[in-house]
């Protein structure tokens, strides 16, 4: 017991030292001079005479951040050099607690709790940064989100703390490519209808959302509704329902279906399928045993198996106009690209998300017909040959989960909302009337440079997508 807390006291005192020391900065310092020394190389226009030149002024202050980086490591780690010193001299059985998996566990748990509870204490001071996260809060998600062993650990104890709720089970789930309106009509129903969905406020321990909601319980916050990343005129705020489930997907399957070209549509192992029926039995319970609403366009993936887990689910796939959709992808892949440049750390961030939908990270989903990894991604064809190979593979689903699709023409409703209310309701087994008001009908842009070829495919495919969507009473 008594190693147990001396390593404890030393991890805590390591977690002191690294903010008071400033070691996080001298370590990105030490990365933007070695960033900026390949970069210099890599310059034709540059003699090799003024490289050398360069080059010897860089190594200086190369050494520079070197040696201090290492001096700071040191002093970050020098609490575990004295307890293993003092162990040495006086044993203690500091050993020992470091040998068993449950006191290195413990050490872990309250180790996160304590960087959670730092960060809040920080900004009740007026030291703390915003939302986006200053240093302490993206430390936390980086270690929580970024970590295989971090996530195994907080889902074995969720599912060994709580049990899953397993009532009246008919969930919805939200899925299709993005620009679709998949957002705005996951709000609807989640704000509506009370539904259960993950939110920000469930991060950074997404797979332990009972868990975490009870650790978390005296530092709520609230947060300013703020426009999303997007630039899209969606706000949302830590309650808003978030695609966040992929995260449990990439964590159980990721190495089977994320490559460096795309992601490919492997089916899940049934003891992921079983998992998974666990993880939304919790998240109902986290929220009261509210039926289960999912916005997660990776799940076009898996449709199958999502049926396999829930065969009363319904599957929802909103789908716009093939050229407008593709001209929103596009503009938002750009978005995305200059989001990145001014904050690497979101590109790392939407990965552990599992979202690979735009940016630096974008990755296709390998369906029959797919883009090419090295397609042009700033040309419209890009997107338009990817809309035509996810939706050809929504429509193309066995008959089991033709049975459940449910395919929204999002222009139609926008355009007509009063006559879509009834028939939503009743395909997606609403309770009540849905509320459509809130809904406009955007202005369709022109683009000239483009596939014919490509976009009477499109074409073609989206009047088959209409002819088996949702239609308002003749």
């Amino acid at each position: 017991m008594i190693g147990l807390a001396v390593l404890l006291l030393a991890t805590l005192a390591s977690i002191e030292l690294v903010w008071a020391t400033g070691i996080l900065g001298c370590l990105r310092g030490l990365n933007r001079e070695g960033q900026r020394a390949v970069r210099l190389l890599l310059r034709r226009h540059v003699s090799e005479w003024a490289k050398e030149r360069a080059l010897r002024l860089m190594s200086a202050r190369l050494m520079l951040h070197s040696l201090r980086s290492l001096g700071l490591i040191a002093l970050v780690a020098s609490p575990f050099a004295l307890i293993v010193a003092v162990n040495a001299l006086w044993p203690y059985g500091l050993g020992r607690a470091y040998a068993d998996w449950r006191g290195r566990l413990a050490i872990v748990a309250v180790s996160l709790l304590y960087l959670f509870m730092r960060r809040h204490m920080r900004r009740a001071k007026g030291d703390g940064k915003g939302d986006s996260g200053g240093g302490s809060e993206r430390f936390l998600q980086r270690v929580a989100l970024g970590n295989r062993a971090i996530l195994d650990i907080t889902f074995d104890m969720e599912r060994a703390r709580y049990k899953p709720w397993t009532d009246g089970e008919q969930p919805l789930f939200v899925t299709g490519l993005a620009r679709a309106g998949t957002t705005i009509l996951t709000r609807l129903l989640h704000e509506q209808y009370h539904m259960a969905s993950l939110t920000y406020r469930d991060l950074p321990f997404p797979l332990a959302p009972n868990g975490w909601v009870r650790l978390s319980a005296s530092f709520k916050r609230q947060v300013t509704r703020t426009e999303r990343g997007h630039g899209d005129g969606i706000f949302h705020d830590l309650d808003s329902a978030e695609a966040i489930e992929e995260v449990f997907w990439r964590h159980f399957e990721g190495s089977r279906y994320v490559g460096p070209d795309g992601l490919t549509p492997v089916p899940p192992q049934a003891e992921t399928i079983k998992a998974f029926r666990d993880y939304v039995g919790l998240i109902r319970r986290r929220y009261g045993g509210a039926r289960y609403l999912s916005k997660n366009n990776a799940n076009v993936l898996r449709l199958p198996a999502l049926l396999a887990a829930f065969p009363q689910a319904i599957l929802v796939h909103p789908f716009r106009d093939p050229l407008q959709q593709a001209l929103s992808l596009r503009r938002q892949h750009i978005q995305a690209l200059t989001l990145a440049q001014d904050d690497p750390f979101r590109r790392d961030f939407m990965r552990w998300l599992g979202h690979y939908e735009f940016g630096g990270d974008q990755r296709p989903f390998l369906f029959s017909g797919h883009p090419a990894a090295t397609g042009d991604r700033n040309g419209i064809d890009y997107w338009l040959q990817l809309w035509t190979s996810v939706y050809t593979a929504l429509l193309a689903q066995p008959a089991e989960v033709r049975a459940r699709q449910v395919f929204v023409d999002y222009d139609a409703v926008c355009a007509n909302t009063a006559s879509y209310v009834v028939p939503l309701t009743t395909a997606l087994a609403l309770p009540q009337p849905l509320d459509l008001s809130s809904l406009r009908a955007v202005s369709p842009r022109v683009i000239s440079e483009i596939n014919p070829g490509l976009l009477e495919q499109a074409r073609a495919l989206h009047a088959t997508l209409r002819a088996h969507g949702v239609h308002t009473p003749a």
